[in-house]
């Protein structure tokens, strides 16, 4: 209800008029005193917080449910970064495992030290491997010729030179 309130004299008027109460409105408008008005007022404020008597109640439950939500919220959160923390470590020592297994497998196939051997992948294992491998055990560039201690003029050769081949020989792997 739309009112309009004239105070004039400790009088107020409404002009809507509707008049409190009941009544049809028909005629002279009814007039209250400030002290009705306030006595109106009050009833109603009386009223309207009778339907929101368990406000503070209800709102002390809230703030308390809220609480309790957020630190289970707070224990499901420590539960789930110690659970990733678990997992990352599970992880990583199952990728240690893999490298060490990748590690055992070149080392064996290559013929070179596992203690060496450097790199992530099975690939970068398996290159250092082969220049590991070149390194470690290089092959003969020159082929044994047939023959090699007689010449055509001079068929047969002193001890001295003989015993020095043998020597030469075995310092480049070559057994004679």
């Amino acid at each position: 209800m739309f009112m309009h309130a004239w105070n004039h004299s400790n009088r107020i008027r409404l002009i809507d008029g509707g008049v409190p109460g009941g009544g049809s409105g028909e005629g002279d408008p009814k007039t209250f005193t400030q002290e009705q008005v306030d006595a109106i007022v009050e009833s109603r404020l009386a009223k309207e917080r009778g339907k929101y008597k368990d406000y503070e109640e209800l709102k002390a439950k809230a703030l308390k449910f809220d609480e309790a939500e957020n630190a289970g919220k707070s224990e499901v959160e420590k539960l789930r970064e110690e659970n990733a923390a678990l997992q990352k470590r599970i992880d990583d020592a199952a990728d240690e495992k893999q490298h060490a297994e990748w590690v055992e497998e070149v080392s064996k196939s290559k013929n070179v030290p596992a203690g060496l051997l450097r790199g992530s992948t099975r690939e970068e294992l398996e290159a250092h491997a082969d220049l590991l491998s070149a390194a470690l055990h290089p092959k003969s560039k020159a082929s044994p010729m047939p023959n090699q201690t007689a010449t055509p003029n001079n068929p047969k050769t002193e001890d001295s030179d003989a015993s020095l081949r043998s020597y030469v020989g075995q310092l480049f792997g070559r057994n004679e």
